[in-house]
């Protein structure tokens, strides 16, 4: 609009005598300012050429004209056209007005963003150059046309990926428009979102995040949920969230964006046709081909409609839609349009990143059609190149990197692989760990199941190459000891962090989130129509608190990330008669497809210099002979485990194809072991390892002292000389009292005394486990609690009991932030298998089995969890009486040295990659506790009752918490 007005101004100087002129100008004003940039076009050519055979070259006027035409190109992505036209305008200026004039200052930078979106960087950043020198000379550094041109180099510099020259610019520029315009502006705004998409480039997730989202809120407060402003920040956080794999996150954006952008600019804006573009593209990541397809060809149809072919965004379209052609298989589609992409982007700049993106894309076309020697050669450039733009920690050269990994495996060139997923695996890991100090949990879990397959591709090489190096084994177990149950760590890691800090900034937002956490358990737990309508809302606020507290976090984690476990150090800790299992599952692939899962372990001893990798079975084998079984818990254990008594041939014949199966290929590796550390993977958490039958007279548990781990890194952190000799206190629930009615619900929000109580109910044999639509009273928990109280206070130690009515949630929760050492629990305990998907939903009944998340399938029953387990609405203000793993994993029992679950199942939850299982345990582990007792199936009353007594007994006279488990 700028050479609109000066052509206004100079226009009334001039006397136009031919009326052809003056019918051109007309149309040429009229297009212009209704935005018809190609239609104005024709007209701007014909004035420029009018002026110039009537007045010359060397004057303002044929200059504005000149530079309108231009900007008209420009409009109509035209760079090509329009350069030139610059060019001689700049020429213009510098003989009309001087090199040192703003008018010629103002056609360089024009010119040089011109350079630049034809991909001639390397033109534009001397022209960036000088008029930055300009306006600092004239204006100052406090110039907010000096934070312009700042901002302008640093986007150059930044698309040739020279980072760090970037960087200090955006910052400079940043600080200045918050200096002069404030820190709710619309230019504070957009300096700082184009730093954040720079560290999204840069791979600082933790610094991109809360600019863009800061970006997002001003825009939002000036420009409302309409503003293309707003829509702009929506587009870039979705091309963040994309980037880190949260597909879901990023569509909502995507979705918010176009609809502002076509409302707004209409369907042919480059803003609208951008943003779909990006969404297309997002489809394809979410294997959701139709939509992908069908929104890339609305994009492109409407790019060819609008825009010439040099528009760069067309050139993303085309590449986007070869990215799918790939992804559908359809090859000759693909490649046509890839290597025309690769063609325009040679011509721009043969060593960007996005020239390299492409020529990567195409590599793995020639591999999956089997053109090998071309795909090694372009995997080879394109690592090259991203490696000299962004350096061998970059996230892109590592995919690079990887994917030529894979091709070596697939052609056996098994020792090249292995070089290559040495140096892949440091910028994984590098770049994993810089994504956990941003990243809420639900969104590591997500980046951790669909965008890190370094364990799996390791696992993978060493089952194809048992020759590898003994480095490749020893980083391979390095990488599980990290790896394994790293979500959990890091979460409890934020955890520690914010309840030992002492700043008041971190613990207000840390009770927010705990607030909010508390009532969406509360929320979870209604059926949906009687959710609050801001439900969605929370989630995200909740979300938001939890990230932040992350960042607040990561300096602190950082320090930790530092100190990783190695195997060295796990070494240290081990006996002599002392081994560490690393159970571990990975695919097999193939024809470039994952076709089963294989189950190996990992031996280390104390002196070994390389660990052990044995082979055991494949998931098919192992989940046939549980199948043949029994398909219930109590199947299994009758035909697994319960060797002895039953002397059934057939139940140690079970018994002991499970051992041969997973144990027995062990045993060469373990001689003179009599001590052993495990963790297990996959389908391995559903087995009792201890009480697997070696022989028809033995049992695992006879021939090793047996200690199970969620990774064997733990073995390098136990302390046991800090490990108590003795219990010193305890406080213990049982006999709740499960079935009581509203009115008695009602009475415990009042009723807020807390005192012990026994019941002396007549014993009835029980499971421990759920059994219909309600729970039934476990009466034997009674004297259970009774007699582990008195042995406690018979050995002068502190007892106290929660029973009936007081064995309640309300009283369980109220030990948070002031947990006993041993917290002692007889009851009901669930879990509930994932919801079927394709049932409808829900009628009658509670919600907890249509949960999606486990931690809401699994849980503890106290008293009157009927009312709420049986589909009756909460009583407001009350505890339901049903503990979920979710809730329980709020709570803070660091305190805690022990968990007795005394209670059926409490070991069970879904299995999620190398994180373990979703359940109990992984709650209490979550709230801080040190050790627990838990159970794989259904335990009866009776017996539940004489094991842990005994096992206290022991405890009593000295013997540790294992030993006296064992020994009982």
């Amino acid at each position: 609009m700028k050479y609109l007005i000066l052509f206004l101004l100079f226009f009334s100087t001039l006397v136009i005598k031919a009326q052809t002129f003056k019918e051109l100008n007309d149309s040429l004003i009229y297009h212009y300012q209704a935005q018809r940039f190609e239609q104005a076009i024709p007209f701007a050519e014909k004035v420029v050429v009018f002026v110039k055979e009537n007045y010359g070259e060397e004057n303002k006027i044929y200059n504005t004209y000149l530079g309108m035409l231009a900007s008209l190109y420009i409009s109509t992505q035209q760079l090509r056209k329009a350069a030139p036209l610059l060019l001689q305008s700049n020429n213009l200026n510098n003989k009309l007005f001087g090199e040192k004039s703003k008018e010629y200052i103002k056609g360089i930078t024009l010119l040089a963003i011109v350079y630049s979106g034809m991909g001639q960087d390397d033109k534009a950043i001397p022209l960036l150059t000088n008029a930055m020198e300009y306006y600092k000379n004239t204006g100052g550094e406090t110039d907010p046309e000096y934070a312009a041109s700042q901002n302008k180099l640093a986007k150059v510099y930044e698309s040739f990926g020279l980072y760090d020259k970037a960087e200090p610019l955006f910052i400079s520029a940043v600080e200045i428009r918050k200096k002069i315009n404030g820190a709710e502006s619309l230019e504070y705004a957009t300096t700082i979102n184009n730093l954040g998409l720079l560290y999204k480039n840069k791979g600082k997730p933790e610094k991109a995040e809360p600019l863009l989202l800061t970006a997002m809120q001003i825009r939002k407060k000036i420009s409302g949920e309409n503003g293309s402003d707003y829509a702009n920040s929506l587009n870039n956080l979705a091309v963040f969230y994309a980037a880190l794999g949260q597909n879901e996150k990023a569509e909502n954006y995507y979705k918010k964006a176009t609809a502002v952008f076509k409302n707004n600019n209409g369907e042919e804006s480059a803003e609208y046709i951008t943003s779909l573009a990006n969404l297309g593209s997002l489809y394809d990541n979410m294997f959701q081909y139709k939509e992908a397809q069908i929104t890339l060809l609305e994009a492109l149809a409407l790019a060819e409609k609008t825009f010439n072919e040099e528009w760069p965004v067309r050139e993303n379209i085309l590449r986007s839609l070869g990215q799918l052609y790939l992804s559908t298989e359809q090859y000759k589609k693909a490649e046509s349009l890839l290597l025309q992409v690769l063609s325009a982007e040679e011509r721009k700049n043969d060593s960007s990143t996005v020239y390299a993106g492409v020529v990567n894309d195409l590599a793995y076309l020639y591999k999956k059609t089997g053109r090998l020697p071309e795909a090694e050669k372009l995997y080879l450039k394109s690592a090259a190149i991203l490696k000299s733009a962004s350096g061998s920690l970059d996230a892109a050269y590592a995919t690079a990197l990887n994917n030529l990994a894979d091709l070596y495996r697939e052609s056996g060139r098994y020792s090249e692989a292995v070089s290559l997923m040495s140096e892949t695996g440091k910028a994984e890991v590098f770049n994993l760990l810089n994504l956990f100090s941003v990243l809420s949990e639900a969104e590591k879990s997500n980046y951790l199941a669909n965008n890190f397959f370094l364990q799996q591709n390791n696992l993978y090489l060493l089952y194809k190459y048992p020759a590898a190096p003994d480095s490749f084994y020893r980083e391979t177990y390095n990488l599980q000891l990290l790896m394994k149950a790293l979500l959990l760590s890091d979460s409890k890691n934020v955890l520690q962090y914010i309840r030992s800090s002492k700043d008041t900034a971190v613990q207000s937002v840390f009770n927010k989130w705990e607030t909010n956490k508390a009532v969406l358990a509360k929320e979870y737990s209604l059926p949906d129509i009687k959710r609050r309508s801001d439900l969605k809302a929370i989630e995200e606020e909740t979300e938001g608190l939890e990230k932040n507290l992350v960042r607040l976090s990561s300096a602190f984690r950082k320090l930790r990330d530092r100190n990783t476990i190695k195997i060295t150090d796990v070494q240290k800790n081990l006996g002599e008669d002392e081994a560490a299992i690393e159970f571990v599952s990975f695919k097999i692939v193939n024809n470039g497809a994952a076709d089963k899962t294989n189950y190996a372990a990992f031996i280390l001893r104390k002196n070994d210099t390389v660990p052990q990798f044995v082979q055991l079975c494949d998931e098919q084998q192992l989940q046939q002979l549980l199948d043949s079984a029994g398909k219930t818990t109590t199947s299994r254990v009758k035909n697994f485990y319960r060797v002895f008594e039953m002397k059934n041939r057939g139940v140690t014949s079970f018994g002991r194809e499970l051992y041969k199966l997973v144990w027995a290929p062990l045993e060469p590796y373990l001689k003179g072991i009599r001590r052993i550390s495990y963790s297990p993977a996959g389908k391995l958490y559903s087995i009792a390892f201890h009480a697997l039958p070696v022989d028809s007279n033995t049992l695992l548990i006879d021939k090793y002292d047996l200690q199970q781990y969620t990774s064997t890194r733990q073995a390098a952190m136990r302390t046991e000389e800090n490990q108590p000799a003795k219990p010193g206190s305890i406080v213990l629930f049982g006999d709740a009292d499960f079935s009581m009615d509203s009115i008695a619900l009602i009475k415990l929000r009042t009723n807020n005394s807390v005192t012990e109580k026994i019941s002396t109910s007549i014993y009835r044999p029980q499971t421990r486990g759920g059994g219909g639509g309600v729970w039934n009273n476990l009466p034997g928990t009674a004297r259970e609690v009774k007699k582990i109280s008195d042995l406690f206070i018979q050995n002068k130690r502190t007892a106290k009991s929660f029973t009936q009515r007081l064995a309640s949630e309300k009283n369980l929760k109220a030990l948070s932030g002031n947990s006993p050492q041993v917290l002692h629990i007889a009851t009901h305990g669930f879990f509930l298998t994932e919801p079927d998907k394709r049932k409808t939903g829900f009628t009658q009944g509670n919600t907890y089995s249509l949960a999606n998340n486990p931690l809401l399938r699994s849980g503890l029953i106290l008293s009157g969890g009927n009312y709420a387990w049986g589909g009756k609405i909460p009583i407001d203000g009350v505890e339901d009486g049903i503990a979920t793993a979710y809730e329980i994993a709020q709570l803070n029992f660091s305190n805690t040295e022990l968990v007795v679950l005394s209670a059926c199942e409490t070991a069970l939850g879904d299995v999620k990659g190398s994180e373990g299982v979703f359940g109990l345990q992984r709650a209490f582990k979550m709230a801080g506790v040190k050790k627990m007792i838990v159970s794989l199936w259904k335990v009866p009353d009776a017996e539940t009752a004489e094991l842990m007594t005994t096992f206290y007994t022991y405890w009593m006279k000295g013997k540790n918490i294992n030993e006296s488990f064992a020994q009982a």
